[in-house]
């Protein structure tokens, strides 16, 4: 399984909003999340702060960076909401979202 979080800036220029990519040897999907902020408060349930702290880095841009939040989020939804990555692929792509 492959998987990376896809960074892009929002509409007012000071937040980013992220997605969850995903992909194996037969389907490929991604996932919004929602804006930075609110992905680490609502689905992480912790400060961004406390995020950086966790993965060790606050370079989520870098490839080492984003594997180490993708990893985190994958566990997250794994411990918390009982979601595997083989389970979300067969979640509609809007069905993360944290809006």
């Amino acid at each position: 399984m492959n998987a990376s979080i896809k960074i892009s800036k929002g509409n007012y220029g000071f937040n980013y909003n992220w997605s969850l990519m995903l992909s194996n040897e037969k389907v490929s999907k991604t996932f919004y999340l929602g804006q930075d902020v609110k992905v680490c408060k609502r689905m992480l349930q912790m400060e961004p702060r406390d995020v950086v702290k966790a993965i060790g880095t606050a370079m989520i841009e870098t490839e080492a960076g984003n594997k180490k939040l993708t990893r985190f989020i994958l566990k997250t939804l794994k411990e918390k909401y009982i979601l595997t990555p083989a389970k979300i692929l067969k979640l509609n792509e809007y069905d993360l979202i944290v809006e």
